[in-house]
């Protein structure tokens, strides 16, 4: 056992000292995994703006002109149903149900709901807590949003409070609307039959005093209503709608980094097969064999190191994913099982590697002549998730596929130990058979 760690530790140096070989192993997969993570949507599939369902129960001239408030903000996107083609402008907003805004949000369609509830309209001081003595008359704003999503919360209330008082300030201090309104009110009164005749007179004094005075008023610039001292958090009622995972990614960087990893273990499995060339045609292979140890102990101690940088690799590489950016596991004990079967698998390919030529440039252009097709058709270029038919059934012969699939099962598909018996078994397969196969062309080789 010694003889075995003494030779792994002696490659792993080697790997070490290396600079050219740790930059395509550790900082080339670390640069793609981040270059892709941040083009297909970054951290948490927070875009520059976020998109919400608004579940418009009201249907009044108001909570049109919230809306359109809303979705002149640069930070929200309220979705509009789209024109047929031809036609140009935009197209009406749309108004889903409150269950169907809810699914959006447990599915990720949506970073949240705003409910504009039914009397919001006919009685716009009712959300500043203005109903009647009972408070059924009162009515408040309702704002759906995954607990986890603190940050976009607070920013979500501020611009929906920030587009209310703008919605409510543009209808009120519309004088012709009012002065309409005004003109309705006082012809209801007029015909009140339970009203007298000096009723009906005081009223319409202070309707026609009421006209005067919005003839006459002239509106400050407040727009957050803050100057006149209204308790905010009656406006907003603020709840819970947990997310549902369904088996997705919760951020573009879920993808990115396990194809990441396959590629930083393709050149683990490219360096070490060609250091075991280099000291093949340099001698140090023949003065290894001739030392007082076994060629089992020889390739064992070449598999440890092999085994120990993969299992190194991927341990930092996902570190930087789970420190900087916020990367998660469903079950960390499955995706350390999938290390653990990835590693063995691209082991023994370096042992098969390594005796597919007898100079460095023949190993070297021999393996990437069938490390890359594997590689792109196996996910390393196109996520499996996003693969059509004919590649995902193509990919099955590839070890690069069920890497990433292993991988993906521990991190963010969901994977239950019985689902992860496949992948985990076709890895530790190839590599068995490729560190077979590599080991007795080495022997035959040797003699």
């Amino acid at each position: 056992m010694r003889a075995i760690t003494a030779i792994a530790t002696k490659d792993v140096r080697m790997l070490m000292r290396d600079k050219m070989a740790l930059f395509w192993v550790f900082a080339f997969p670390l640069m793609f995994a981040l270059f892709f993570g941040s083009l297909f949507g970054g951290g948490d599939d927070l875009p520059g703006s976020v998109t919400i369902a608004v579940v418009d129960e009201d249907g009044s001239q108001l909570s049109q002109a919230f809306m359109e408030q809303l979705d002149s903000n640069d930070a929200i996107v309220v979705p509009r149903i789209e024109l047929p083609e031809g036609e140009t402008g935009k197209g009406a907003f749309e108004t889903p149900t409150l269950e169907a805004a809810r699914e959006g949000v447990q599915k990720g369609r949506h970073i949240a709901y705003l409910r504009i509830p039914q009397g919001f309209g006919d009685n716009p001081f009712a959300i500043f807590g203005a109903g009647g003595d009972s408070g059924e008359d009162n009515v408040s704003l309702e704002v759906g949003i995954d607990p986890r999503r603190k940050a976009e919360a607070g920013m979500l209330q501020g611009v929906v409070i920030q587009a209310l008082f703008s919605s409510l300030q543009s209808q009120f201090l519309d004088t012709e609307l009012m002065q309409g309104e005004i003109e309705e009110m006082r012809a209801q009164i007029a015909a009140a039959p339970d009203l007298d005749d000096g009723q009906k007179s005081a009223l319409d004094q202070f309707m026609g005093s009421l006209d005067t005075f919005l003839l006459d008023f002239e509106p400050g610039s407040s727009e957050d209503g803050a100057a006149v001292g209204l308790d905010m958090s009656q406006m907003l009622n603020v709840v819970e709608v947990a997310r549902e995972r369904g088996n997705q990614p919760r951020s573009a960087f879920e993808i990115s980094f396990p194809q990441a990893l396959v590629w930083g273990l393709m050149s683990v499995a490219m360096a070490f097969a060609i250091t075991m060339v280099r000291e093949r045609t340099s001698g140090t292979l023949l003065r290894l064999q001739m030392a007082p140890i076994s060629t089992a102990q020889l390739l064992a101690g070449k598999a440890l190191a092999c085994f120990t940088a993969s299992m190194g690799t991927m341990t930092l590489l996902m570190s930087v994913a789970v420190i900087a950016l916020g990367v998660r596991f469903d079950s960390f004990g499955l995706f350390l099982l999938a290390m653990v079967c990835t590693a063995l698998c691209f082991t023994g390919i370096t042992m098969l590697v390594s005796v597919m030529g007898k100079t460095e440039s023949a190993v070297s252009g021999a393996a990437w002549g069938m490390m890359m097709p594997f590689a792109m058709v196996g996910g390393g270029m196109i996520p499996l998730i996003a693969m059509p038919g004919w590649l995902a059934a193509l990919s099955d012969f590839s070890p690069f596929k069920w890497a990433i699939l292993a991988v993906e099962g521990g991190l963010w598909r969901g994977f239950s130990l019985a689902e992860m018996t496949t992948p985990c078994l076709v890895l530790i397969a190839i590599g068995v058979v490729a560190f077979t196969t590599g080991a007795f062309i080495f022997n035959r080789t040797k003699s």
